[in-house]
């Protein structure tokens, strides 16, 4: 049982794996579409562009929170599912005892403070050149 677990936990890494570039790739690209729209000259801007790229920029960032927190719940799933094993009387491995006392923490922005520091700066990279002039 603890195998298939290992297995389980591995498999749904590689989503979050992805997900993670993903969103690197577009939070380049919200990057690049706020940098290219201040480039623009004054009389191009308009406030409605200015908004659409900001709304583009957030749900960039949301999304990428979104997959920041799947990724930590298959940790703390299957960290659960440990415990619940050890609970229930069944052998588990020192190291599936350890993952378990590691992990089992409520998905949480707080858990992980560097992805605090990306989304953030991400986010000010991205609105500082559509609001701001250079």
């Amino acid at each position: 049982m603890e195998m298939e677990l290992w297995n389980i936990w591995a498999t749904n890494r590689i989503p979050g794996a992805i997900g993670g570039l993903t969103v690197i790739i577009a939070v380049w690209v919200a990057a690049r579409f706020s940098s290219v729209a201040s480039e623009q000259s004054e009389e191009n801007k308009t406030l409605f562009g200015k908004i659409l790229l900001t709304a583009f920029g957030g749900s960039v960032i949301l999304w990428g929170i979104q997959i920041n927190l799947f990724a930590q719940g298959n940790y703390y799933a299957i960290a659960r599912a440990f415990t619940r094993m050890k609970e229930n009387g069944m052998d588990v491995s020192p190291g599936a005892t350890e993952f378990a006392n590691t992990y089992l923490v409520e998905p949480s922005l707080l858990n992980n403070p560097v992805a605090v520091v990306f989304f953030v700066t991400a986010f000010l990279i991205i609105l500082y050149p559509i609001w701001f002039k250079k």
